[in-house]
């Protein structure tokens, strides 16, 4: 049985402005989609196996007594899968990774229980895939000094993790290198292949210069990690982000959405890897184009979040006014004045939100109610029925009905510590929630002994 069937049954009752938990933690900062990894510091890289490690079992179970969560997720088994940062999800599979330090895993760098929640000792990231049912699929490791992650899809559809690494080209600095994978089965499917730089947008958009605009971009196949696109092939244009296979970019005042078909072939690079800069990233065309609102900027346009792969919607900001949300899939503007948004697929409501204000949205785009806070909000996530957000300057977390705008007390009221706050849901509704630093994994299975706890 799934979560969303017993939602039904469970009240949700409102509360008043001052009862919401002060101890709710800080939102992430590294938002899944914005391909960013972790930076080393200064410290070396030690060696590490890049190749993937299969797992097949069940992630190791979280004492539900030590978790506190909505009230409504309760009812379903929650694991450990030791990430330290929010993961990214396709296909009902969620891919984070673990920072992994001396003190961290097993004794004499021995997985944690069934391979997952415990990294290898020393400075390395220990990635790990587990499906919405807590079954753990497979882990991989590299440099502490990774560049990024991302997931897309191939041309048949298939779901497609591509993780980057570091690799010795002879020279005083290392090369980056990205090899995709069958996200599923960890199937090596392409690469290496030598990239610019770390991924700087979401999906597949390598630079070699992330904190500058100025840096020349390439967007890369999930299918084949061969170019499709480079800023060099636009005219006037930046690359924005890549979606399976659609690359979103600007030209002038437009947005555009390049089908780049199967991309183009990459020259060889150096020290065995095939190197992705010898494309021209000139195949394929435009699937459309729209007007960027005015007041948006195209010069400094950029997608904010993850893009919704459900929806097929994404929001842009320029960082001076709030965005825009946009439908992918037919290039139109589904609705202005957002700087986030998120689905939820238990009512069918779309969220968005920009400073005080949250409103939910019908399948028409017609506004089904708004929340006017008295603080400016970091919108958090929506679904199973919630809006979540916190108030950055009290801490606070701030939750919303969705199919209403009401406030609503989601937790239980005489239970004390740190909540665990939803930050992603799939459609299945499973869901990773985070305790300060700390990710689990509500699953989709149902905790038969939920009834029975003292």
């Amino acid at each position: 049985m799934r979560r969303r069937s017993l939602l039904l049954a469970l009240p949700l009752g409102a509360v008043a402005l001052g009862s919401c938990d002060p101890n709710a933690p800080a939102p992430p900062e590294d938002l899944p989609g914005s391909g960013a990894g972790t930076e080393s510091d200064g410290r070396p890289d030690i060696a590490v196996d890049p190749e993937p490690t299969l797992i097949g079992e069940f992630a190791d179970p979280v004492d539900p007594t030590t978790v506190r969560l909505p009230l409504e997720m309760g009812v379903m088994i929650v694991v450990d899968p030791g990430w330290t940062a929010m993961p990214q999800v396709l296909d009902g599979i969620f891919l984070g990774y673990e920072e992994g330090g001396d003190d961290a895993g097993g004794a004499d760098g021995e997985d944690g229980a069934n391979g997952v929640g415990g990294a290898d000792g020393g400075d390395r990231l220990r990635f790990t895939a587990l499906d919405q049912d807590g079954t753990a699929l497979w882990s991989a490791q590299r440099p502490l000094s990774c560049t990024g992650f991302a997931l897309s899809r191939d041309a048949d559809g298939r779901a497609v993790a591509v993780l980057t690494d570091r690799a010795a080209d002879g020279g005083a600095d290392p090369m980056t290198t990205a090899t995709g994978y069958d996200l599923r089965t960890a199937e090596t499917l392409w690469g290496p292949v030598a990239v610019p730089g770390p991924l700087v947008a979401p999906g597949l958009i390598f630079s070699a210069a992330p904190e500058s605009d100025d840096g020349a971009r390439i967007a890369l196949s999930a299918g084949t990690g061969e170019v499709l696109l480079t800023d060099d092939a636009l005219d006037e244009g930046r690359l924005l982000a890549e979606h399976s296979g659609l690359v979103l970019h600007t030209e002038g005042a437009e947005l555009v959405a390049h089908d780049s078909g199967d991309g183009a072939d990459g020259a060889d690079g150096a020290d065995g890897a095939d190197g992705a800069d010898g494309a021209d990233g000139t195949d394929g065309s435009d699937r459309w184009r729209l007007d960027l609102p005015e007041g948006v900027d195209a010069s400094t346009v950029r997608v904010a979040g993850p893009v919704d792969d459900s929806r097929q919607r994404a929001v842009l900001v320029d960082g001076a006014h709030s965005g825009v949300l946009v439908d992918l899939a037919e290039g139109r503007l589904l609705a202005e004045d957002v700087s986030a948004a998120a689905y939820d697929h238990g009512l069918d409501v779309t969220v968005v939100a920009s400073g005080r204000l949250v409103r939910g949205l019908e399948e028409d785009g017609t506004e089904a109610w708004r929340h006017e806070d008295p603080e400016e909000l970091v919108f958090l996530t929506a679904g199973e029925r919630l809006a979540y957000a916190q108030r950055p300057e009290e801490g606070t977390l701030v939750v919303l009905d969705t199919s209403k705008g009401e406030m609503v007390q989601p937790y239980d009221a005489d239970l004390t510590g740190l909540l665990a706050v939803p930050e992603l849901f799939t459609e299945d509704a499973a869901t990773s929630v985070h305790v300060e630093d700390t990710r689990y994994l509500v699953t989709t299975r149902l905790d038969e002994e939920y009834g029975m706890r003292g």
